[in-house]
């Protein structure tokens, strides 16, 4: 009697684990179109309002459409910002520059300093590059780099008594700007939504204004 009790059960709980793995894989699945579908349709050049719309017919999963479409600049913000964007990647390719010289100057023995001049070189190259594409997550990072930089600056100085030259102070100097410039430049390619008031019709009967939020692109 205890046997056949056990059996339902555990048909019972395999059932139950296949579908929440059917139905995990299914979302992956439809994050992984939203995704695609938002980076084409951006790439082609439609407003992000109008981009909204039409995949919230098309997908279930809203909010991961809404969250895409936030952190990823449009055709027009790309090119309205393309001159302050190529200015950042300039002052990034020029701090990564002298990173490296510094690199090949650095008298090896503190594992502190040692470590921290390859990681500015090889943060300087990731963030280039995602400058270069407007990965818009690149932008916010950059103020990780300036602090990083500065609280090395200060420990050299303050415990290993390590000279700031000329090559560290211009290098910090340019990774302050990118961190000020990215900063800006993370505001001006996804801007928030703005609120907008629309005409809805209740019942067919009366009209009443509504105000909504959409992408001003």
């Amino acid at each position: 009697m205890g046997f056949c009790e056990v059996r339902p059960l555990k048909s019972l709980v395999i059932n139950i684990t296949y579908n929440v793995n059917c139905m995990n894989k299914a979302q992956i699945q439809e994050k992984r179109k939203i995704k695609k579908d938002i980076k084409t349709r951006i790439g082609k050049g439609e407003p992000k309002q109008k981009i909204l719309e039409e995949l919230s017919q098309l997908y279930k999963d809203k909010a991961t459409i809404m969250k895409q479409l936030e952190v990823t600049p449009s055709k027009v913000m790309k090119y309205e910002c393309r001159m302050l964007n190529y200015l950042l990647a300039g002052l990034l390719l020029t701090a990564m520059i002298l990173d490296s010289l510094l690199l090949l100057r650095l008298e090896w023995g503190s594992i502190i300093i040692d470590a921290n001049s390859i990681l500015n070189v090889v943060l300087d190259a990731v963030f280039l590059v995602g400058v270069l594409l407007f990965r818009i997550e690149n932008y916010s990072w950059i103020a990780a780099r300036a602090v990083v930089t500065l609280v090395t600056i200060t420990v050299s100085y303050a415990y290993y008594h390590i000279p700031i030259n000329i090559l560290i102070f211009i290098s910090f100097s340019l990774i302050v700007a990118s961190f000020i410039l990215g900063l800006l430049l993370g505001v001006k390619l996804c801007p928030q939504r703005i609120p907008k008031v629309v005409e809805v019709n209740i019942d067919g009967i009366e009209k009443i204004n509504k105000t909504i939020y959409v992408f001003p692109d």
